[in-house]
């Protein structure tokens, strides 16, 4: 998968440079000016707007520190980090594996900020819409949707589960969905197809252009993606949308058999940490700890700030339980 590098001079948002020695006299012309700080933020596809749109922009302003960004399937982001394709200063990913690919050399812990509902979500203009609104509004049930699904052609979207967990996470969602519904035990194999269904697959950005566009029926998305981009969706309940940590050991109960192993089913919660012990990362870490009201206004549902890993490596300044 391609990675997509956005700086917020893109968005229409000039970085801010500031002359060493703040106050005192600017250097003659035969000084050269001091380079700006810049802080990498690498990220999930799915935190594109919050991160290009709403927090780095944000960020910038207040800190005069340049900011770039660079989005992409959160397990294939960590392997570019890993192989040192790409660098950066903060890693935010959905859910913890992707980060933990990354340590003991970039990084010992990871901070939880958010969880992130798995939502289904559909074309306004799709031939089967009329169906597909009576589903989100509760006048057709979900078990019906599924059987639907089952057994019409609908074309649907999906990210690689070999590189995001939302790939992951929607083909658990629908092995689930059969034991929640006591649906045939093939509805997964029909709705699905194998795990690496060419058909089916898409890059997490390009995702909702695609269903947009008129080329996919429905499409997995989270919440926040659905409500950002302004997007018709269908929701799920607690034990489908891998949100609830109350349901844990149920979304265990899902498994995909990959290339590498056998993931199981997990709450799928936006983790973030600093790279490499980089300063301009943990001042955006400290920015983004404590912007919670930016989180819910953008469809986020904020979590008890936990940390995995060794809470000694976690910048001062960034809260936790």
């Amino acid at each position: 998968m391609k990675s997509k590098l956005v700086t917020a001079a893109s968005i229409g948002v000039l970085a801010s440079f500031v002359l060493a020695g703040c106050g005192q006299r600017a250097p003659g012309p035969s000084a050269k000016p001091k380079a700006s700080k810049a802080v990498n933020v690498v990220y999930a596809g799915s935190l594109a707007y919050l991160n290009d749109i709403v927090l780095g922009p944000g960020f910038q302003k207040a800190t005069s520190i340049k900011y770039q960004g660079r989005g992409g399937g959160s397990l294939a982001m960590a392997q570019e980090l890993v192989s040192h394709t790409i660098s950066g200063d903060v890693f935010e990913s959905v859910g913890l594996a992707p980060i933990q690919k990354l340590e003991p050399k970039q990084t010992h812990w990871a901070l939880r900020i958010a969880s992130t509902p798995l939502v289904i979500a559909y074309n306004p203009k799709s031939a089967d819409a009329a169906y597909f609104h009576q589903v989100a509004t509760g006048k057709v049930s979900l078990k019906n949707f599924f059987e639907y699904l089952a057994n019409h052609k609908v074309s649907i979207g999906r990210t690689n589960p070999s590189t995001d967990p939302q790939g992951q996470a929607f083909y658990e969602m629908v092995e689930l969905a059969t034991s929640y519904y006591q649906l045939p035990a093939d509805t997964p194999q029909k709705i699905l197809g194998a795990w690496n269904n060419s058909k089916q697959i898409y890059s997490e950005e390009g995702l909702p252009t695609e269903l947009e566009s008129g080329g996919l029926d429905i499409s997995s998305a989270f919440l926040p993606q659905a409500i950002q981009d302004h997007l018709h969706y269908i929701a799920l309940p607690s034990p489908l949308n891998f949100s609830d940590a109350s349901y844990a050991a149920w979304y265990r109960k899902a498994s995909l058999k990959l290339p590498g192993g056998t993931v199981k089913g997990g709450v799928l919660a936006v983790w973030a940490t600093t790279l490499n012990k980089s300063d301009t990362g943990a001042q955006f870490m400290r920015y983004l700890a404590s912007h919670e009201s930016l989180l819910k206004k953008y469809g986020y549902t904020p979590l008890s700030p936990i940390v995995q890993g060794a809470t000694r490596g976690v910048p001062a300044g960034i809260p936790y339980v």
